[in-house]
């Protein structure tokens, strides 16, 4: 069957539109930035060719005939174009930012941004990270009938296994059913190629950023705040780029999910934001600590409309969603054959040891001191100290957040980051489920200066290949000091700025409220 002339004529129309947005970005106050970020974007795909995630068999340098590119003065060569790119991609998401934040620059400029820093990475392999590979190894696993909940990649030889870090080939997945369900997927569109699996799995992780981002939009406009400044934190930060379009991290699927909730919450619509967050658990436990706050969105949405009883009603609402989250979950739980074995492999975060946790820097800290036991004795009762100040924090910082749409949502940002600090474990990657939601929490602006140092010092201290610079003085000093500059330099671009970015079109009073 052929398309009509009409939707032909549409398509034309959309695809002009599309093209002249671009090219008016390009062009515009933003362009400078917009093209430094395509330059960093590129030099970071090409340098990932060596100093990334690279295959075990030297992937695309080998193939072309510069095996020696993944080592040796190759790899150094490798390492500056991947550190450089770094730098302009950093440098020209701050270059927007001021703009972004006194709510002058285009949601249109602000998507730009995202899209056109991720595409140069499209052929690029996994970088700063290989946990890629792990998911496609568990893939695997889950299509040959090996659950990933009971044994870890090293009972299922094979290319992708080989791919795997020796370090988690014994370790068991600690992802929802979802998880396995979007990997086994990708292998079999894969062919049994691992690189294109990774191909195939970046294709999918840009079609949930995108969506990340028109969410985003949708929330913003909900809630009164500028698009361009939510796109600007969310989507186009260097840990999105970095981590998400390079490092094809898996927060971006449950993220996306609980944003769509938060959108669907606010428009009352309460089975599919309930159905929204049983998607995200069934990837990400991460996502429970959202669920909560939909009561106080639900309970604001109850109180602007006619009729009486609105906690009761809410309630109501609330549970409600929750049956159908819990019924998402366990009906992806069937079908990916898998039962409950995800809930008790959750566990598997404490093998991993760094001080972005703050239990574990608290352990470091206590084992510094002359007398004291070995640090495994110390980080034992540090982590349970964590989880049980973190298990409080949540529900006073539920309650305290109750208030109307904007006070849940700014409980929203304080929640996720106090389980990112609180937790076991932490990556920097898991900072994109806080500036995911940052904007529509409306900061203030020195929490904003804050928030800007932190992402810089967090897209410096791991290196391309997966490795952690956490415990490199010298690695650790540079990333402080670049941060610091940061923070100077956005402390003086923002200072006339005032507050908080609002949306310049009035939203109608029940969005607004």
């Amino acid at each position: 069957m052929t398309d009509s002339p009409a939707t032909g004529d549409r398509r034309a129309a959309s695809h002009a539109r599309l093209v002249a947005g671009v090219r008016a970005a390009l062009s515009g106050p933003s362009g400078p930035a917009l093209w430094r970020g395509v330059a960093g974007s590129t030099l970071l795909m090409l340098g990932g060719f060596g100093a990334g995630a690279v295959p075990v068999d030297g992937g695309v340098a080998a193939a072309i005939g510069l095996p020696g590119y993944t080592f040796g003065h190759g790899e150094v060569l490798a390492l500056v174009l991947v550190w450089t790119g770094v730098a302009l991609l950093t440098t020209s998401w701050l270059a927007l930012g001021p703009r972004a934040v006194a709510g002058r620059l285009p949601m249109r400029d602000a998507v730009c941004a995202t899209a056109l820093w991720s595409a140069p990475l499209l052929p690029a392999v996994p970088l700063f990270s290989r946990d890629a590979w792990s998911y496609l190894a568990q893939g695997a696993m889950a299509s040959a009938g090996v659950s990933p909940y009971e044994f870890g990649p090293e009972a299922h030889p094979g290319p992708f296994t080989d791919e795997v870090s020796p370090d988690w080939r014994a370790t068991v997945t600690p992802y929802g059913p979802l998880h396995l369900l979007l990997m086994r997927g990708v292998v079999a569109l894969s062919g049994g190629d691992p690189t294109v699996g990774v191909f195939v799995l970046r294709i999918l992780v840009l079609f949930a950023l995108a969506a990340l981002a028109a969410l985003i939009v949708a929330a913003a406009r909900r809630v009164g705040v500028h698009a361009g400044a939510a796109v600007w934190a969310a989507t186009a930060s260097p840990l999105a780029i970095v981590h998400l379009s390079g490092g094809l991290h898996n927060e971006i699927f449950p993220l996306a999910a609980c944003v769509a909730a938060v959108v669907l919450a606010l428009d009352g619509r309460r089975l599919g934001a309930g159905a929204a967050i049983g998607v995200a658990v069934a990837v990400k436990a991460t996502a429970v600590v959202v669920a909560p706050f939909l009561l106080w969105i639900l309970l604001a949405r109850r109180r602007r409309s006619a009729g009486g009883r609105p906690v009761p009603r809410a309630c109501a609402d609330t549970a409600l969603g929750g049956v159908t989250a819990a019924a998402v979950l366990v009906a992806i739980s069937v079908a990916s054959g898998t039962g409950t074995g995800w809930l008790d492999a959750l566990a598997v975060s404490d093998r991993v040891v760094n001080y972005l946790s703050l239990p574990t820097a608290v352990a470091h800290l206590v084992h510094a001191f002359p007398g004291t036991p070995g640090f495994e004795d110390v980080l034992a009762p540090a982590r349970t100290g964590g989880r049980v100040v973190l298990a409080g924090a949540l529900v006073v910082a539920w309650w305290a957040h109750r208030r109307g749409t904007r006070e849940a949502l700014r409980g929203i940002v304080v929640a996720l980051l106090l389980f990112v600090l609180l937790n076991s474990l932490a990556w920097p990657w898991y900072h994109v489920w806080v500036a995911g939601f940052w904007m529509l929490a409306r900061p203030g602006g020195r929490v904003t200066t804050v928030a800007v140092a932190a992402t810089v010092f967090l897209a410096l201290v791991i290196g391309p290949n997966g490795s952690t610079s956490l415990y490199s003085p010298p690695l650790v000093v540079a990333a402080l000091l670049a941060a610091v500059a940061a923070a100077w330099w956005w402390a003086r671009a923002t200072a006339d700025d005032g507050g908080p970015p609002t949306d310049v079109r009035t939203p109608s009073p029940a969005r607004a409220a």
